[in-house]
């Protein structure tokens, strides 16, 4: 990650901070924007004993460390999903619906040897098929260099060298700076671990971003779909399907079909909590 977007960064960071204090009320950020706990950092209605294990089990050390940031991404997609896990029959998601389990920072081996596997933020299997979901919250904001390691293209022999996903990764080889918002390496990544990990189940990947209630103030956000964009027609392949949309039109999309009561309340939650103008 390289040079930032600092107005929108630093804008959208104070927004989300204030976000945090009128949703929190009585708890404090340190100077960086961390609570104290990470269990001080999840809405009402999110229960502990639905994510704590996946997070523990995971890389990254998260509840730790950056689980504990009010902007943190990882809290984003825990904040919003966890309470489905007890009620999957009220979750739909582009790729798919009729869930019978979801699970958080879900290991996806690639199959190269000796390189640790991508860990998807959230999971969601159904009988038709998988859905992983990789959360963002103020990652766009900065700048992004593709990198893949040797074995990306030496290791990878199967049904996946001859995907869009991989002839995208070698056009990023020969121009890492493609891509300025969007951290499109990861995403690939993320497409060979899914593919490697749910041989012939039909596969989506879904990148969900966030943004403030006020995304033209910030030139940054219209750069950062036309990125999205662009790298969805590339990567169109059956292997793994790509789709892409912003958390407050997910919530948007839950709250047109007429959610139950539980959904609506916990929308209103994370409304007041991610819903704030930069």
């Amino acid at each position: 990650m390289g040079r930032s977007s600092p107005s929108a960064l630093t804008a959208c960071r104070d927004a989300l901070h204030r976000g945090f204090a009128r949703a929190c009320p009585g708890l404090t950020l340190d100077g960086k924007g961390y609570v104290d706990d990470a269990f001080l950092n999840i809405l009402e209605g999110v229960e502990r004993l639905d994510f704590e294990s996946d997070l523990r089990q995971g890389d990254g050390n998260e509840l730790e460390g950056k689980f504990r940031a009010a902007h943190s991404s990882s809290a984003l997609a825990v904040n919003t999903f966890a309470p489905f896990r007890r009620r999957l029959s009220d979750l739909s998601l582009p790729g798919g619906g009729g869930f019978t389990n979801l699970c958080f920072e879900r290991k996806c081996p690639h199959g190269l040897l000796g390189r640790k596997p991508p860990n998807l933020d959230t999971l969601v299997e159904s009988p038709e098929g998988i859905v992983g979901i990789e959360s963002k919250c103020l990652e766009p904001l900065s700048r992004h260099v593709a990198k893949f390691a040797p074995a990306y293209t030496t290791e990878i022999t199967d049904a996946r060298c001859h995907t869009a996903w991989f002839a995208e990764m070698r056009r990023l080889i020969a121009e890492p700076r493609t891509y300025r918002w969007l951290d499109a390496a990861q995403l690939i990544k993320h497409a060979f671990g899914l593919a490697h990990t749910f041989t012939g189940r039909p596969t989506t990947l879904l990148y969900l971003f966030w943004e403030p209630s006020n995304p033209d103030a910030h030139a940054v956000f219209a750069q950062h779909r036309a990125e999205v964009s662009s790298f969805a027609a590339r990567v169109e392949d059956r292997a793994v399907r790509f789709a892409a949309m912003s958390y407050p039109e997910l919530w948007r999309s839950w709250r047109s079909a007429t959610p139950p009561r539980w959904l609506s309340e916990h929308l209103d939650r994370l409304a007041a909590r991610y819903d704030v103008a930069a």
